[in-house]
């Protein structure tokens, strides 16, 4: 009898994905869940009115580019019963176009569908915009590797003008020959100033300007706080009360430096790079002071394609299952704290979810792994060639 897991169609998960965001949408606008989409569409009627669009003008501030306001002019001049739930199903297609167009061997890329969708589902607060973002990181790291550098370009700078992380994918650029590499530089800088531009279709240069000093103040506002993240485990003991996140934040940049480094030193693979973006993604969420539950999303989405196609072989498959199960876990409905505006059987949707050192433990120990899936297979693949070398030199 085959004993082979029979894993749902790619068909199957995609549907799956794309009625989940349509429902997830839904959920959050009926049960008021999560504010984002009202502070997105504020925002898109502030740019054309001309308002500053980092003041205060609903429930919460939008901490986002004055492009990303303009792109969500469409959802923002709709009806909300409608708009809301098509927002959150262009997350969830995006998230799922992405993972469907980086993994290309068919089991794993439904590995990765099916690992990542639980994750999603318990972290996502259905009209956040982090799998939209995620997707567009997939699709231009996919973009870059089959060397469509103007469509790479394209998807790094949609990114970034809705959250900044997906610049990130400027790093895989450097990993392109030398000869490509200064081309694939300068279509992300072009696509990078087309979108900073943007705005000028409904702002004066001035204007502009003005609204990017805004945005600028709001961001350097919140910088201590400490969100879901590495910063706040640490933080959390009386001992860890008086850092301050820089130096952690720094501390792991260079980790996670040392393997990008190390690759450009003895080259990379596409396996290779693969791994390396979805342990940036992790990064990001770890080590963001603004990390919240629903940011989860993004290390879920991360932690399926690694586990799906990542070829580790020095750590137990079981191991590497606990892990990324706790990881998945981690961020859902625990150590809630009651909304007295929403009672009925559904209150545990509107529930404030508080933050505990058990969210970040998981996530962390598979970012170390990630780690170290760079960079022993290089340092291996390093000394055999030393020693061939060496025998070679004997040998003559």
């Amino acid at each position: 009898m085959d004993a082979t897991p029979r894993w749902p169609s790619r068909t199957v998960l995609g549907f799956a994905y794309a009625f989940s965001g349509v429902v997830a949408g839904a959920v959050s606008l009926g049960f008021g869940q999560s504010k984002n989409f009202a502070v997105f569409s504020q925002a898109a009627r502030d740019l054309v009115a001309g308002r500053d669009l980092y003041e205060l003008h609903t429930v919460d501030y939008f901490k986002y580019s004055p492009s990303f306001a303009l792109l969500f002019l469409p959802f923002a001049i709709s009806h909300t019963w409608l708009a809301a739930p098509l927002w959150s199903f262009a997350n969830f297609l995006l998230a799922f176009l992405g993972v469907d167009r980086l993994v290309e061997d068919e089991t794993q890329k439904r590995v990765a569908l099916l690992i990542a969708m639980p994750g999603v589902l318990l972290a996502t607060d259905g009209d956040q915009s982090n799998l939209l973002v995620t997707g567009a990181f997939f699709m231009a790291l996919h973009a870059l590797e089959h060397r469509r550098v103007a469509y790479g370009a394209a998807w790094v700078a949609l990114g970034a003008f809705v959250k900044l992380f997906p610049l990130l994918g400027v790093a895989f650029a450097l990993f392109r020959p030398l000869s490509a590499r200064g081309r694939a530089f300068g279509a992300i800088a072009l696509a990078s100033a087309l979108g900073l531009l943007l705005p000028l279709l409904v702002l004066t240069p001035g204007e502009l300007l003005a609204q990017y000093a805004s945005w600028g103040r709001l961001l350097a506002r919140d910088h201590d706080n400490r969100g879901w993240s590495v910063m706040h485990m640490l933080q959390m003991g009386h001992a860890g009360s008086a850092w301050s996140n820089s130096p952690i934040q720094l501390a792991a940049l260079f980790v996670q430096g040392v393997s990008i480094v190390v690759g450009l030193r003895l080259g990379t693979t596409a396996a290779w790079r693969r791994t390396l973006a979805c342990s940036l993604l992790v990064f990001t969420v770890l080590f963001n002071h603004r990390t919240e539950y629903a940011s989860f999303v993004i290390s879920a989405l991360a932690v399926g394609v690694w586990y799906a196609t990542s070829t580790t072989s020095w750590v137990p498959q079981g191991v590497r299952g606990f892990l990324v199960a706790m990881a998945t876990v981690a961020p859902g409905p625990f150590f809630v704290r009651p909304d007295p505006r929403v009672t009925g059987f559904f209150s545990f949707i509107a529930a404030h979810r508080e933050f505990h050192p058990l969210r970040v433990v998981p996530l962390f120990l598979l970012w170390i792994l990630m780690n170290v899936d760079l960079l022993l297979p290089m340092f291996q693949s390093a000394r055999r060639r030393t020693s061939a070398r060496h025998y070679s030199a004997i040998a003559s």
